[in-house]
C-alpha cells in the first residue's frame, strides 16, 4: 500500500548512535553537483563532465534532558555544541583553541522498517543558534556542509 510520510517522520542520529539524539523540528539536505566544460576552439555545441559534488543543509532540534539535573546534558544541542564550540580555557583572549570537530550525520525517515529510509555523511557545523523565548521550547538552528561523500544512503 503506497503511504506518504510527513515531518513527524523525520529522525536525527549523531556519531553513530543508535538512540534518536534529538528531537527534531526539521531537517534539510541539498546536494549538488558543479559542471565542467569541455569545449575547445571550432566547438559549435557545448559538452559537459561532471565536477564537484557537495552536500549541505540544515537541522532545527529541541534543547532537552531526559531527566532534570542529570549533570552535563548529552545528545541533542550538546552533541553539536561540543563538536563546533571549543573552550579557550584561557582567559586572556587570544583566540587560541581547539579546532571544530566533524559530526557523523544520520537524517532519517521512519518508514516503518527497521532500518528506515536515510542518508549517513560526516559534515562540519557552519552555523548554531540557540534560541530561547518566553512560551516556547528551547531550540537550536544548525547548519552544516558535507565532508567528503556520503557513507550510506537508503532514501
Amino acid at each position: 500500500m503506497a503511504s506518504f510520510y510527513s515531518g513527524q517522520d523525520g529522525k536525527l542520529f549523531v556519531d553513530g548512535n543508535d538512540t534518536e539524539s534529538a528531537k527534531v523540528r526539521s531537517w534539510s539536505f541539498t546536494a549538488s553537483q558543479a559542471v565542467l566544460e569541455t569545449v575547445s576552439l571550432g566547438d559549435t555545441d557545448r559538452t559537459l563532465v561532471p565536477g564537484l559534488r557537495s552536500l549541505t543543509g540544515s537541522c532545527s532540534i529541541y534543547y532537552y534532558q531526559t531527566s532534570p539535573g542529570s549533570g552535563t546534558p548529552t545528545g541533542g544541542v550538546s552533541d553539536f555544541v561540543s563538536k563546533f564550540i571549543k573552550d579557550g580555557d584561557n582567559a586572556g583572549g587570544d583566540a587560541v583553541n581547539a579546532k571544530s570537530d566533524s559530526i557523523r550525520l544520520k537524517l532519517a525517515i521512519d518508514d516503518g522498517t527497521s532500518s528506515m529510509r536515510y542518508i549517513v555523511f560526516y559534515a562540519y557545523i557552519t552555523s548554531l543558534a540557540m534560541t530561547n523565548a518566553v512560551g516556547q521550547i528551547v531550540s537550536a538552528d544548525i547548519s552544516f556542509e558535507g565532508h567528503g561523500a556520503p557513507t550510506g544512503i537508503r532514501l
